[in-house]
């Protein structure tokens, strides 16, 4: 197991690799209004400990978390991690391509709202062109 300095550092690092192009941040905010100290646990397990491992790219990884969330309907959550895959090299036509497979999972509803969340985070990040 790490030691807490490293996690902590790790932390900071993967959130900052993969979150600093939000514009309105991530759920830490939220948890944080609600209880800091399980905030900060929850932040260090995830982003310190499971984002940080490199048994598997950041991109990959964060492919998984698009393809995961766009079949369970988390708009959100979605918009995030299209912005982490973004921040880690995936393409506008990988993430594309993710959502669009998730037909076979989800149906075309999904497909639907996933290619809206992708739209305006792309909005967002200044790359939408209609």
């Amino acid at each position: 197991m790490m030691e807490k300095d490293e996690r902590i550092r790790r932390t900071k690092e993967t959130a900052k690799l993969l979150f600093s192009s939000m514009k309105s941040g991530v759920g830490f905010e939220l948890w944080k209004k609600f209880d800091a100290d399980l905030a900060r646990e929850l932040s260090t397990f995830y982003t310190g400990v499971l984002y940080s491992r490199d048994v598997i790219s950041q991109k990959q990884r964060e492919l998984c978390a698009v393809a995961s969330l766009t079949v369970l309907d988390r708009h959100n959550e979605l918009k995030a991690h299209i912005h982490a895959a973004m921040n880690v090299g995936a393409t506008r036509a990988e993430v594309a391509e993710v959502i669009f497979q998730q037909v076979t999972y989800g149906g075309m509803p999904v497909v639907v709202e996933g290619l809206q969340a992708l739209r305006d985070v792309l909005m967002q990040r200044g790359e939408w062109t209609d």
